[in-house]
């Protein structure tokens, strides 16, 4: 099991729900944590390049 992706995804949803409950607009939520799994892919590619580069 993955728990690397597990984790990752329940600190987004728990972001989101806590945005949700502040503004009480489910949009809003949504487009967040659309914004956040768009930037963590594109940290994680922007890491794995540093990586290879690297080595």
């Amino acid at each position: 099991m993955n728990w690397r992706f597990i984790l990752r995804w329940v600190i987004t949803f728990t972001v989101c729900l806590v945005i949700y409950d502040l503004t009480g607009s489910f949009w809003m939520s949504l487009g967040i944590l659309i914004l956040l799994a768009v930037g963590e892919s594109l940290a994680i590619d922007w890491w794995e390049k540093r990586k290879r580069k690297q080595t």
